[in-house]
C-alpha cells in the first residue's frame, strides 16, 4: 500500500529503453552539476554494438576481439564508434581510437548528449577510415574526429533500428 504524496518506489522493468537512457541522463546531469563526473560516454559503446547488430544482422564478436566489432550477417566485419555530442560545444570530438584495421568497414554514430538520441551514422570503407585517421603515438592509434567522419549516410538503417530498440532481439 502506498501513502498519497510521497514518493513511489523507481521500478526501472516498467520504462522502455528510451525511458532508461532519459532517466538515465538526468542522472548524469544531476552527478556532473555535483561535480562527482566529467563524461557522459557510458553506456554507449554497448548501446551502438546494439543498434548495430539489429540494423546490420550477424553477430556480435566477443569482447575480447581486437579489430571489429560485428560480423555482420553478408560477412563484412564491422568496427563500431559512437560519441555523445552536445550541440552547444564547439569543442573538437574524436571517436575512440583505432588501434588496428582489421576490419572491412567502420560504422560512426553520433548521439546527442542530452538525449541519447541518433543524430547521424556514417559507415566508411576501412581504406577510407585509414586515409582519415591521424596517428597519435601516445595513444598507440589513429584518431577520427566527429567533423572527419564522411562516408555513406546510413542514418535510416541505424534509426530504425534504434526505433525498435524495445523489441526482441531476433
Amino acid at each position: 500500500m502506498s501513502i498519497p504524496g510521497t514518493p513511489q518506489p523507481f521500478d526501472p522493468r516498467a520504462l522502455t529503453v528510451r525511458e532508461l537512457l532519459a532517466a538515465y541522463v538526468s542522472v548524469l546531469d544531476e552527478l556532473t552539476t555535483r561535480g562527482f563526473i566529467r563524461t557522459r560516454n557510458s553506456p554507449l559503446g554497448d548501446l551502438a554494438e546494439t543498434i548495430a547488430v539489429r540494423a546490420y544482422g550477424g553477430t556480435l564478436a566477443p569482447n575480447s576481439e581486437k579489430s571489429f566489432d560485428l560480423l555482420a550477417a553478408d560477412g563484412r566485419r564491422i568496427q563500431v564508434k559512437a560519441r555523445l555530442v552536445d550541440s552547444d560545444d564547439k569543442r573538437s570530438h574524436a571517436f575512440s581510437p583505432f588501434r588496428t584495421w582489421g576490419f572491412d568497414a567502420a560504422v560512426f554514430l553520433v548521439f546527442d548528449s542530452r538525449s541519447y538520441d541518433l543524430r547521424w551514422a556514417r559507415e566508411v570503407a576501412v581504406a577510407d577510415a585509414q586515409a582519415l585517421g591521424r596517428r597519435i603515438e601516445h595513444i598507440n592509434g589513429s584518431s577520427i574526429s566527429v567533423r572527419q567522419a564522411a562516408g555513406v549516410d546510413v542514418t535510416p538503417l541505424l534509426a530504425a533500428a534504434y526505433a525498435r530498440i524495445d523489441e526482441p532481439a531476433a
